[in-house]
């Protein structure tokens, strides 16, 4: 064997030995994500749990709730006549509040008392009764961060860990700042993720705590990963003879488990590469692709202004009465004109802000809306009623029927809003389009509706991952038993 394929041969055999068992382990975790998600407080399990707005006991308006909120010191607006970003009222342990959102931080008021909202751990636990009711005892403890609080919910952060004693094993996430309940875990889907998502994105707490150095983990282990594959496909392919056969007639040089390796290998190689290499683009290697989504300012620009003093001075009590189901009210505006958005137990609509009355946004104040988010850009507007490329349905259900805006910019930056509930359901730019088709392609395989399906992408998955699970485990045999000697 030349030196350059000895050495590729080496590089190949080291790095198998060194992450070979962890590719295995991503095939393996890669099935248990099918069908067992990180942990999260889902939009059903939300309406399902939280309880209808009371009312009677709806006594100050967000207006004067918003001048009696207290705020941390390092927290506190330099504007002091500012407003709040966001507000909602919900109902918190059988009280109801408000709850406003400002620079990045939630803060709480009760809409009983006007005073402001302190989170202790009984009023935690009070809280946490309504994802765990049959539950006899809880404890609850003040926590920044831990192995299931990942994600966003830097907002309501330190949390209290609710722990109960009911048949799930439920620990529930209560925000400090609002009281709410932010997220929810049972005994078997913190089992089942320790052989999911912890391994799949190496979500283990002392290194997931630190964002930059868990992401070049990520980064450089996969990347080392996909050499590790391009190496073994060359060297399959090399060794592979279809003319001159070996000895015996035989393609392949090797016996018993190298045989299976190379075979394997050979037929599950172009997977692994694509897999491995989609997976190295999750994490948005060296802000390539990197997309910004939907910003604050985009949301600002079609809301048509900030929040004003009139806007918080409504007569929300009225309207509550007039909806007695609503679990919520959010505070929404489109082109400067406001209304409520009402979370039902089956849905959510909007309510014109004066009146109470059932309310959608006019075609022309939407238009507006949009053209609002890139001023003198020139834009075409038209109504989807089914899905397109970059606004569809996998895990969850895309909105439709849904406007897309597309601005004739460099970026191709492309809006989807939601004319029936006022507010932007999606975004699109060149780059996202590609880590659309590179990330979501690639290694969720959900490059057309029909792929979709399930069981049929489930099935597709599901096999791809045994095969290239196969070909892994046989070479970490190999490498078991070179280290072994």
């Amino acid at each position: 064997m030349g030196s350059w394929k000895r050495q590729l041969h080496l590089w190949h055999r080291w790095l198998g030995i060194a992450l070979g068992l962890l590719v295995l382990l991503w095939f393996g975790s890669g099935i248990v994500m099918m069908y067992v998600p990180y942990p999260s407080l889902t939009a059903q399990e939300r309406m399902a749990w939280l309880p209808p707005i009371d009312a009677r006991q709806v006594r100050v308006d967000a207006g004067a709730a918003w001048h009696a909120a207290t705020w941390p010191d390092n927290a506190r607006p330099d504007n002091a006549a500012a407003m709040p970003d966001e507000v909602r009222l919900t109902m918190v342990a059988g009280r109801p509040a408000y709850h406003f959102k400002r620079d990045g931080l939630w803060l709480s008021v009760w809409a009983d008392s006007g005073q402001p909202l302190r989170v202790t751990p009984a009023l935690a636990m009070d809280s946490a009764r309504i994802a765990a009711p049959g539950a006899h005892a809880m404890t609850a403890e003040l926590i920044d961060i831990d192995q299931w609080s990942f994600g966003s919910l830097q907002a309501h952060r330190p949390l209290y860990r609710v722990r109960a004693d009911d048949a799930a094993g439920s620990v529930l996430y209560i925000s400090s700042r609002s009281g709410e309940l932010v997220r929810d875990t049972t005994r078997g889907e913190r089992a089942w993720n320790w052989t999911g998502s912890v391994i799949h994105w190496i979500y283990f707490t002392p290194l997931r705590t630190h964002g930059q150095p868990w992401r070049q983990v990520v980064m450089w282990t996969s990347g080392a990963a996909l050499l590790l594959a391009m190496l073994g496909m060359v060297l399959g392919i090399q060794r592979l003879r279809l003319r001159r056969r070996y000895a015996g007639g035989r393609r392949s040089p090797y016996r018993g488990w190298q045989a299976w390796h190379h075979w394997l290998g050979l037929g599950a190689g172009t997977l692994m590469m694509t897999w491995l290499f989609s997976g190295w683009l999750s994490v948005t290697p060296f802000d390539w692709l990197a997309s910004p989504g939907v910003t604050a300012r985009d949301r600002l620009a079609f809301a048509g202004g900030a929040l004003s003093r009139d806007d918080l001075a409504i007569d929300v009590a009225g309207i509550v009465a007039r909806h007695p189901g609503v679990l919520e009210l959010e505070w929404r505006r489109v082109d400067g004109q406001l209304y409520l958005s009402a979370l039902e137990r089956a849905q959510r609509r909007l309510l014109d802000a004066r009146t109470g009355a059932p309310a959608l946004p006019g075609d022309a104040q939407v238009l507006r809306a949009v053209r609002a988010l890139r001023p003198g850009v020139a834009v075409t507007v038209d109504l989807m009623t089914s899905e397109d490329s970059y606004h569809y349905s996998h895990h969850n259900r895309a909105v439709l029927p849904v406007l897309r805006a597309r601005f004739a910019q460099a970026d191709e930056a492309t809006f989807y809003i939601d004319p029936a509930q006022g507010e932007l359901a999606g975004y699109a730019d060149y780059r996202s389009k590609w880590n659309r088709w590179l990330f979501n392609g690639l290694h969720q395989l959900d490059f057309a509706a029909l792929l979709r399906v399930r069981p049929v992408w489930d099935g597709m998955v599901m096999v791809l991952c045994l095969l290239g699970g196969a070909a892994t485990l046989a070479g970490v045999i190999l490498g078991w038993r070179r280290i072994s000697r």
